[in-house]
C-alpha cells in the first residue's frame, strides 16, 4: 500500500511540475526603451525595476480608451501604496497639446507620455488596435497584452499575484 502511495505522489509530482513547465506563463523582458514624460522627465526600462507595471497604450479621441480611463485611475489609487504603477503612453493619433489638456483636465494619477515617433508603441505594441495594455512583472518581464480593455477582476488578480512575489 505504502509503494502504491509513493509511486502516486511521484506520477502527481512530476504532472504538476510537468504542467507548469507547459503552461507557465511565457514571460520575456519587456523590449529597451527611452520616452519622456509630459513633465519631460526620461522613462525607461530603469523605471520598471521593483514594480508590477501597466503600460497603457492609447490616445483622447479613442473611445475605448476614453471608456477604461476612469477605471485606471481607481487601479491606480487602489495600489498607489504599493509597488505598482501605470504608465500611459499617448499614441500620436491626437496632437500632444490634446494629450496634456486631457491628462491634466482629469488629473491622471500617473505618469503619461507622448510617443511621437511610434517607437515606443512599435516596440510593445503588435497591433493597431487600442486601447492596448502591456502588464510587466517587478523584473520587466511581459506577463500579458491586453487588447481592448481589460477584464479589471482578472487585471487585479495578476496584480495581486504580482506583488506577492
Amino acid at each position: 500500500m505504502t509503494k502504491k502511495l509513493i509511486a502516486a505522489a511521484v506520477v502527481l509530482a512530476v504532472a504538476a511540475a510537468l504542467g507548469f513547465l507547459l503552461f507557465a506563463p511565457n514571460r520575456t523582458p519587456a523590449p529597451a526603451f527611452h520616452i519622456q514624460n509630459l513633465q519631460g522627465q526620461t522613462l525607461s526600462n530603469a523605471d520598471l525595476n521593483g514594480k508590477v507595471t501597466l503600460l497603457n497604450f492609447w490616445f483622447p479621441s479613442c473611445p475605448g480608451c476614453v471608456s477604461e480611463m476612469p477605471k485606471l485611475i481607481q487601479t491606480a489609487k487602489d495600489y498607489q501604496n504599493k509597488p505598482f504603477q501605470i504608465i500611459g503612453i499617448a499614441v500620436p493619433v491626437d496632437s500632444v497639446d490634446s494629450v496634456r489638456h486631457y491628462a491634466s483636465s482629469r488629473a491622471l494619477p500617473f505618469a503619461v507620455a507622448y510617443d511621437g515617433d511610434r517607437a515606443v508603441t512599435r516596440a510593445f505594441v503588435k497591433t493597431e488596435l487600442y486601447p492596448t495594455s502591456v502588464l510587466l512583472d517587478k523584473q520587466g518581464n511581459i506577463i500579458q497584452t491586453f487588447v481592448g480593455e481589460p477584464d479589471f477582476a482578472q487585471l487585479y488578480r495578476q496584480i495581486d499575484t504580482e506583488l506577492t512575489k
